[in-house]
């Protein structure tokens, strides 16, 4: 009789196999580093996309925080490369993302198939809006394939988030608008950073060198962007953290995590005013009103809560005087902070008397009157947005397009422009109503956040570019993904309940 011993696995010998690929990475690592330059940068770039996309290996869901992680912070390491090389407009950076949000859908196309396309309410007509953006790649109106391709990259790429957003769960959303919060208050420090003692000389070469950022001037004074790329985009991501720490608190029993909620929500909201954007401020006031009434037991209760909302709003638009155009321009570079709030608040007391205001009306008639029926079924995906600026130099004089939805309509014609307008209300509508019937749900807070935040998302759109940037439009799109799938999920469990009745 013998008997055959399995000696145990050892690794020990495999080790300097194990180790090339580290020792690979070192050499050039050094190697890239006394190049400089160029080099240095792609290398740099190619290592964080794998860090980006590692997590997927684990799951989807851990692939999307690293992603949520590192757009907050695109602006900044966009920024700091200029201490090793040049200013140039094309910045391979913005690449990163939409590589890494290929490998997801890849992923998710293994196992779901194709039936993600239509797999919720709102699949089918995502969809279709996702081939009318595919079928404009190719418009040659917009001056050329790469005027094509980057419009894709920056509205294409983060609708894919939507069909993310129908396989995750409840819970995930939740730890999105959690991390949503902690990365408001952490980015918003540097922003506070800004204002007090300047930008540091990389970002400063920056702001002296770009060419597509105009808006970043109030006075004689640069507004903060923080980490973010624009302070459009800052003020965009702490509004939305804002209103959901609010609805965090609205959903808690004790008074001490309450509390804190509360102090968060407080000071992200400064830290909203810090931003000089008056469209996230009103967009601000909108979510937090749609999001204390969705809490009323009764229409009496809700009609109560919106005025002890709003209460503090009138008086203030009565009692305060907005400060004049002079006085902003009377202050000196020193006194940054003054001077943005004094910026805010002339935009949030005199909206319509503003000239930005005057001028974006006009901007407005003059594209829906002239150019979108000029050209019906668009301009191309690029068109009117910053690749067009970057890769078409010869392209249509138009005049700044600040809002998702006449982009939309720039870009893909009217067709394009009907079907996002319907997208988002549908979602919306959807949103509310699941908020009404969640009222004694576990869920309820995050079903009433998502709500609020779908409803000052419907201003942000007509007001802003939302859906172009870099750290929010994928976030929304997620939401209203979720918000599809949550639909579908109600409507078959009703149907459950009936057939066993």
């Amino acid at each position: 009789m013998s008997a055959v011993l399995k000696q145990p696995v050892t690794y020990r010998r495999h080790l300097p196999v194990w180790l090339v690929p580290a020792q690979a990475a070192a050499v050039f690592t050094v190697l890239a580093a006394t190049a400089g330059g160029q080099m240095l940068r792609g290398w740099l770039l190619t290592a964080l996309t794998w860090v980006i996309a590692l997590p997927l290996l684990v799951s989807l869901e851990a692939g999307l925080i690293a992603m949520m992680l590192f757009e907050p912070l695109r602006g900044i390491i966009r920024r700091a490369q200029y201490l090793f090389i040049d200013y140039s407009s094309q910045d391979p950076i913005h690449v990163l993302t939409p590589i890494v949000t290929l490998f997801a859908l890849t992923a998710l196309l293994r196992t779901q198939r194709l039936n993600i396309l239509r797999a919720s309410p709102l699949a089918g007509w995502v969809s279709g809006l996702a081939l009318i953006y595919v079928a404009e790649i190719f418009n040659p109106l917009q001056g050329g394939l790469m005027v094509g391709l980057s419009g894709a990259m920056f509205s294409l790429t983060p609708m894919l988030w939507f069909y993310f957003g129908q396989v995750i769960k409840t819970e995930f959303i939740t730890m999105v608008l959690r991390l949503m919060i902690v990365v408001g208050l952490v980015t918003s420090l540097y922003g506070v950073y800004q204002l007090l003692f300047g930008y540091p000389a990389f970002e400063q070469y920056w702001i002296s060198n770009t060419e597509f950022y105009n808006s970043i001037a109030v006075g004689h004074v640069e507004r903060a962007l923080a980490t973010f790329c624009s302070a459009e985009e800052w003020g965009r991501y702490t509004e939305f953290a804002a209103i959901a720490a609010f609805g965090f608190a609205a959903a808690r029993s004790r008074r001490a995590v309450r509390f804190g909620w509360l102090v968060v929500g407080f000071a992200l909201i400064g830290f909203v005013a810090l931003t000089g954007q008056r469209a996230a401020i009103f967009g601000l006031v909108l979510g937090l009103a749609v999001l204390f009434m969705l809490g009323a037991r009764n229409l009496a209760n809700a009609i109560a809560r919106l005025t002890v909302l709003l209460l503090p709003f009138a008086l203030m638009m009565v009692l305060f005087k907005a400060p004049e155009a002079e006085e902003m321009w009377s202050n000196d570079e020193t006194q940054t902070v003054s001077t943005v709030l004094s910026h805010t608040q002339r935009g949030v007391l005199k909206p319509a008397g503003e000239e930005s205001f005057q001028e974006r009306i006009k901007n407005w008639t003059f594209l829906l009157t002239e150019v979108i029926p000029y050209r019906p079924l668009g301009a191309g995906i690029g068109a009117g947005s910053l690749s067009e600026w970057r890769f078409n130099k010869s392209g249509d004089d138009l005049p700044p397009i600040d809002s998702s939805i006449l982009l939309n309509g720039i870009a893909c014609g009217v067709p394009g422009l009907l079907l996002f307008v319907w997208i988002l209300l549908r979602a919306t509508w959807f949103s509310l109503q699941a908020a009404r019937r969640q009222i004694t749900d576990r869920k309820a807070a995050t079903q009433r956040t998502i709500a609020a935040i779908m409803c000052a998302l419907i201003l942000n759109s007509i007001f802003g570019l939302t859906f172009t940037l870099y750290s929010i439009a994928p976030l929304v799109w997620l939401f209203m993904g979720w918000i599809s799938a949550e639909t579908l999920r109600t409507r078959r469990g009703n149907e459950r309940e009936i057939v066993t009745i």
